[in-house]
């Protein structure tokens, strides 16, 4: 029988991966479980504070022999590969009637921009009849249940991520740095965020203890493919797995932004005020009707920190971000994300022009939407690629440079 599975909240800072979990599950479980089709990497609000590291849950496909069964299984496989002596809360749902996945849709879209309560995710799983398993605090299971509205109806991109053996866990990957920027000359636009030139600096592998060696991103399940190919590396790996996301789509960005600690959104408004403070961040007042709030743009964002500077009062505005809790010393202040400039005053040597403004590529959040996917929107699924799964990859030559 076909079920989908959702997974959420098995990583630590110190440790593990949520999608290493379902590399683990496609690999280690067949054939009383078979992942069928890409997993689904749906990443979620980024500004709560009790997010793993990049608030990111799973949603496997599978078909099963007998839906008890594949509970089980993997239920150990979670409680094995979670780190919830390092702070870890998972979940691991089960829904054996695949048809009832719309019905998580709005809490879906909840936990895109806002805060969704684990009680009301136990809610939906009950409702649905789904079988759950939960450990910790069990706050994973709001994005476990998040993760099965998910699918290629809603824009998306692909990602190849490759594993790490786990006697390398926690050393430094050695990748050839020059083969990722070649691999992004070869193969940009249809893949992206690999190499920021402004810093000269690999983005396609993680810096943490986690299993994951390196991650492609791109429009395509041959894209990535390929695009892996042509990363050089010194270091014997695991495996791989190609993942549909919501990545690189703004999902979190699509509502009119509510005025709360830890929302996302956008706002419409006219620039009050423009400062530029200690460190070079930029700030904003931004005026609406009977309204004004006040935006930061950091000075790491880079290019979205140029551009914000670049503003003056009276030009109109949508702003995009995400909600700081206020503290005892400032008030709430919307961490931007981009801003689309509407209309502006052009004296004459004004150098900031209408458009959009997003941050560096290395200060992209994972679900920040790159200007080179603008205008364009994925919305059909594709059949699966030769290689989207491998626990035996090919070992490429190469020399000891890193990095």
């Amino acid at each position: 029988m076909r079920c989908l599975v959702g997974v959420d909240d098995t990583d630590s800072s110190k440790g593990y991966c949520t999608t290493y979990l379902a590399y683990r599950i496609a690999v280690d479980l067949m054939p009383e479980v078979e992942v069928l089709a890409y997993p689904r990497l749906v990443r979620l609000n980024p500004n709560i504070p009790f997010k793993t590291r990049g608030n990111a849950a799973v949603c496997l496909k599978v078909e099963a022999r007998d839906a008890d069964a594949a509970f089980e299984l993997i239920s150990s496989k979670v409680a094995e590969l979670s780190d919830t002596g390092g702070g870890a809360n998972p979940a691991m749902v089960l829904l054996d009637d695949p048809s009832m996945a719309g019905t998580f849709e709005p809490l879906y879209l909840d936990a895109l921009s806002g805060v969704v309560s684990p009680h009301r995710a136990r809610a939906a799983l009950a409702r649905a009849g789904a079988r759950v398993y939960e450990a910790g605090n069990g706050m994973g299971v709001v994005g476990a249940a998040s993760a099965l509205a998910f699918d290629e109806r809603f824009d998306h991109t692909y990602e190849l991520i490759s594993y790490r053996k786990k006697g390398n866990w926690g050393t430094r990957r050695l990748v050839d740095s020059s083969s990722v920027k070649d691999m992004e000359r070869r193969t940009f636009p249809h893949t992206f965020n690999s190499y920021d030139h402004q810093k000269r600096k690999v983005l396609i592998c993680p810096h943490g203890p986690d299993p994951v060696f390196a991650g492609v991103r791109g429009d395509s399940p041959e894209s990535v493919i390929a695009a892996f190919g042509l990363v050089l590396h010194d270091e014997p790996l695991d495996g791989h797995m190609v993942f549909v996301s919501n990545q690189h789509t703004d999902a979190h960005l699509g509502r009119e932004l509510e005025w709360k600690a830890y929302s996302s959104g956008w706002l419409d408004g006219t620039v009050e005020k423009v400062e530029v403070g200690p460190g070079g961040h930029a700030y904003l007042a931004v005026q609406g009707e009977g309204w004004t709030r006040a935006a930061a743009a950091y000075e790491p964002t880079g290019d979205l920190r140029r551009a914000v500077a670049m503003l003056r009062k009276g030009d109109g505005v949508r702003v995009y971000g995400g909600v700081r809790r206020p503290t005892p010393r400032h008030g709430k202040i919307l961490n931007l994300e981009r801003v689309d400039v509407m209309h502006v005053e052009v004296p004459a040597g004004r150098v900031l022009a209408k458009g959009t403004y997003i941050s560096s590529p290395r200060a992209n959040r994972h679900l920040t939407k790159p200007l080179i996917r603008y205008g364009r929107r994925a919305s059909a699924s594709q059949p699966v690629a030769d290689g989207w799964l491998s626990a035996a990859p090919r070992q490429q030559q190469v020399r000891a440079q890193s990095r």
